[in-house]
């Protein structure tokens, strides 16, 4: 990969998007929002054409989250925080594929795993899977995690 393209997927340090607090609570709210009134809409068995809108929505704010993440470093897509994204949208997608007696399981198997992954510890969410052979050949470094010290 040549070195400029590099740089900017993997960049030494984690770029920050202007706002980025504001931004990601905006998107975070707006994920939240959709995903309740879909997740609502399949548990009380509504029309499948009714949830279609929020089922957009789900997937174009959880696009803004990971995109504003993506920005930072595309490290991302090699960490536990990032692979879990990627497969939450995976499966939210392919919903219309399984039978109406199993969707409403899925979203419940996905509202357990989202919540354990994002509620994980800062490192068990940033622990990078690709094997450090990997790492060291496509010359990128886990980002170091710094632990927060209890204040005194």
């Amino acid at each position: 990969m040549p070195d400029s393209i590099h740089r900017l997927l993997f960049p030494s340090d984690i770029r920050s998007v202007p706002h980025r607090r504001l931004l990601t609570n905006i998107f975070r709210s707006l994920h939240i929002l959709c995903f309740s009134v879909f997740f609502g809409g399949i548990f009380f068995n509504q029309d499948a054409a009714m949830l279609y809108s929020w089922l957009v929505g789900t997937v174009l704010s959880g696009l803004g989250l990971l995109a504003i993440d993506l920005y930072g470093s595309c490290i991302l897509l090699f960490e536990v925080r990032g692979i879990s994204v990627l497969l939450k949208m995976l499966l939210l997608l392919s919903l219309p594929l399984f039978a109406a007696q199993y969707q409403l399981w899925l979203l419940i198997l996905l509202v357990i795993f989202s919540s354990f992954v994002s509620h994980s510890t800062r490192g068990l969410r940033h622990k990078n899977l690709l094997p450090a052979a990997w790492q060291v050949k496509l010359g990128i470094h886990q980002h170091r995690v710094e632990s927060r010290s209890p204040s005194k």
